[in-house]
């Protein structure tokens, strides 16, 4: 898996919460007005949608749904009502005889609210249907128990389907046909390539081995956020030896995702030159 604290990794993130902080200034005063209409909210998410697509490497087609959940950006109008809320639980008085609730439990329990709204949209969303199916659960995301690594271009074409896929050339008259080059499936898509496409199963055989069986797309939201937290063993060593072992399990997909990836790049900038010369 990639250096998560390597220099390109770092002006990614640096660059989210520039524009995060910038598009937030004085939320307390406009966000009531600003967040009121979706047009507003779409001029609110532009900006803050570049700044994730830079931050995951993602093609420009992606959509900000997607793009806002692999890079853990919470949509900014949500962000800005929860400022609001924020600012409002620090003006209030305690009642009398309770003690003061400190701001980092303020902006912990007002975190955990705009997660559960973010989940609700999520989960009606007309956009980003292969993410969603790779993580549907947006509070086991937020607080997964595998590390948070950075996302590297093939990582990001395999979460979100947009990438060295003749189903996703074909839609942007790069390819002449959706067909997979090697089985001749109707559809090569991520999940074709991934997990179908007997082309790619030397490949997966580490993970296959991990797991116990053939990966399939089921098995990528437990792969991708690890053991739930309250399901860990209590006892530290055993708790170690979990996350130890979710973590290995993820470098193995991050280790099949790129290797499948690289190879299937170099076959179609092969075959586009060849196609290119006649």
């Amino acid at each position: 898996m990639p250096n998560i604290n390597g220099p390109g990794q770092w002006k990614r993130r640096l660059l989210g919460s520039v524009v995060e902080s910038q598009l937030l200034y004085a939320a307390p005063v406009w966000a009531a007005s600003v967040c009121g209409t979706a047009k507003s909210i779409r001029n609110l998410r532009r900006p803050q949608r570049v700044a994730a697509l830079r931050a995951i490497r993602a093609y420009r087609t992606v959509s900000d749904e997607a793009a806002f959940v692999l890079s853990n950006m919470p949509p900014v109008d949500l962000i800005a009502r929860e400022k609001v809320r924020i600012k409002s639980r620090y003006n209030d008085e305690p009642n009398p005889g309770d003690p003061p609730v400190s701001r980092d439990r303020i902006k912990r329990e007002e975190r955990k609210a705009t997660i559960v709204e973010w989940q609700m949209r999520w989960s009606i969303s007309g956009k980003a249907a292969w993410t969603r199916r790779l993580i549907p659960d947006l509070v086991r995301w937020y607080n997964r128990t595998t590390p948070v690594v950075p996302w590297t271009y093939h990582m990001t074409q395999a979460l979100t389907g947009h990438g060295c896929f003749q189903f996703y050339l074909h839609r942007f008259a790069r390819a002449a046909s959706p067909r997979c080059v090697h089985c001749q499936c109707p559809s090569d898509t991520a999940e074709h390539t991934l997990f179908h496409c007997d082309n790619w199963n030397g490949l997966r055989t580490d993970l296959r081995e991990r797991l116990g069986h053939p990966p399939t797309s089921a098995d990528v939201p437990d792969i991708l956020c690890g053991p739930l937290f309250e399901d860990l063993p209590t006892d530290g060593y055993q708790r170690t030896i979990a996350l130890c072992d979710a973590e290995e399990t993820l470098r193995l997909f991050y280790k099949m995702v790129e290797n499948i990836l690289s190879v299937k790049e170099e076959e179609e900038r092969a075959r586009q030159a060849v196609e290119a010369d006649r």
